[in-house]
């Protein structure tokens, strides 16, 4: 029997311009099922080029699998269920596998669509125990019953079996690498890249974030050495750039300072890692940035979110850390060599043009090298979707295409949908060019950015001679 596990080639917004990483997940579920029971294939479509579906529909071909999953953020579900239609549409006895973030979160709304015509299962939750159990029932008795989190359809009725436990981490097998079709076009800036995890989880009350659907409150860690492990495994396959995909590595910061020393000592740190980090966990963990720049760690990605103390407690944000907090460990993990990004989200009910040109000024003196200005992203089942609602400030429920944190999908009590987009659009036109941030990068990776701005005149000069006149006037 033959399994072929699809991730989608759907990115966020200008993100696959500087950095492109596999899909850890999937490695994950094929070396957690038991041995001999299937040949499995995974499909990273981000490294597939230009015409992702196409080449899906070649490998369906070829392959010929006898399942097909895939898994989607939200607003990659729609085209990966347009990709199911094309396998379904080649082999209609094809098994079509669903699982992630979305369907952890809305499975019971999943199954009610039209798009169920060419999904058979709906994974909910964490997936190496479930998927395992699956794959055994499929080669044996079809009896799906046992399988937690599954939702489906059978005999007209809506299954919806219950949520299974969490997986304890040390029983986990290492993730396949191996199974990957493709195994080129993943980078960092360039530098061939693949991802690794530390940790599982969060136990933070973010309203915005619907990570507690997947893990729930809870924080799990893996062993050191079997962390060391992994970067061995990917440094032997030619990665030179790990991205970290933790949840919030630095929720324990003594746990990831000595992380960051078994690295060290172990002369791992001749990798360069991305990473997202908490304002909190660095700033009460002394010596945490330091330890981290002698680790390897090039990137952080810094959850700052909003200048607005105010905006901050209605994120539920408020009690993790100031702004003084956030210009220190900026400060600081600068001073070592630290590339930050800084996350900001703009959208909250009570911002202006000129609360939103405030996280700019914020940005800037704090001397950000590579802000990201998101919306609020009002998930099903998050807290700040029901207050959105209760505000009659979301703009678009339903189409979860644009859910992907850069789409505009609310307005506030002083600003509509278009003038968030507009306001947000002449910042960063002005925040890369002014603040120094875009030659700063030009600096770092010279040869990297000369191909980007080539390969964006080519293919998109509009956009480059917009930014710049906006940039100029």
């Amino acid at each position: 029997m033959k399994v072929l596990l699809v991730a989608s080639p759907k990115n966020y917004f200008g993100l696959d311009m500087l950095v492109r990483y596999p899909n850890l997940g999937l490695c994950s579920l094929v070396s957690n099922v038991d041995k001999g029971l299937a040949e499995f294939h995974i499909l990273d479509l981000i490294a597939a080029g230009r015409n992702p579906d196409k080449y899906f529909e070649k490998v369906v071909k070829s392959l010929q699998p006898d399942i097909i999953g895939f898994t989607a953020m939200m607003f990659q579900f729609k085209h990966s269920a347009g990709l199911a239609k094309i396998a379904k549409a080649i082999n209609p006895k094809v098994t079509i596998l669903f699982g992630g973030y979305y369907t952890t979160i809305d499975a019971e709304s999943i199954v009610q669509t039209e798009d169920m015509k060419y999904i058979d299962f709906l994974f909910s939750g964490e997936g190496e125990l479930a998927f395992n159990k699956f794959i055994k029932a499929f080669v044996t008795d079809k009896d799906f019953s046992k399988v937690e989190g599954l939702t489906y359809i059978e005999n007209g009725s809506i299954i919806s079996n219950p949520a299974g436990c969490l997986a304890n981490v040390d029983e986990l097998k290492f993730p396949d690498r191996s199974a990957r079709i493709l195994k080129n076009g993943f980078h960092t800036m360039g530098i061939k890249a693949d991802v690794i995890e530390t940790s599982r989880g969060c136990v933070y009350d973010c309203n915005f974030c619907s990570i507690r659907q997947m893990y729930g409150k809870s924080f799990r860690k893996f062993k050191i050495e079997r962390i060391l492990e992994d970067i061995r495994t990917t440094r032997t396959l030619g990665a030179r750039s790990l991205m970290i995909t933790d949840d919030n590595i630095t929720l324990d910061g003594k746990r990831y300072k000595e992380l960051c020393y078994a690295i060290k000592d172990a002369g791992l740190n001749n990798m360069s890692f991305l990473l997202q980090a908490g304002v909190r966990g660095i700033k009460n963990t002394p010596g945490l940035a330091k330890a981290m720049a002698e680790s390897g760690t090039k990137w952080v990605f810094l959850g700052i979110e909003n200048v607005s103390d105010d905006n901050l407690e209605y994120m539920s944000k408020g009690e993790q850390f100031s702004n003084q907090d956030t210009f220190d460990v900026v400060s600081e993990l600068k001073s070592y060599g630290i590339i930050v990004i800084g996350g900001f989200i703009l959208g909250n009910p009570d911002d202006t043009e000129e609360s939103l040109w405030a996280n700019y000024h914020y940005a800037k003196n704090m001397k950000i090298d590579l802000p990201v200005f998101n919306t609020i992203t009002p998930y099903p089942k998050t807290g700040i979707r029901e207050e959105l609602e209760k505000l009659d400030l979301i703009t678009n429920k339903d189409d979860f295409t644009k859910y992907d944190c850069w789409e505009v999908n609310v307005k506030t009590k002083h600003l509509t949908s278009e003038q968030i987009d507009k306001i947000r659009y002449d910042i960063n036109a002005k925040y890369h060019l002014n603040s120094g941030a875009f030659f700063n990068l030009f600096r770092e990776f010279p040869l990297y950015m000369s191909r980007l701005i080539l390969r964006l005149l080519i293919n998109k000069p509009s956009d480059i001679i917009s930014k710049v006149v906006r940039w100029r006037f």
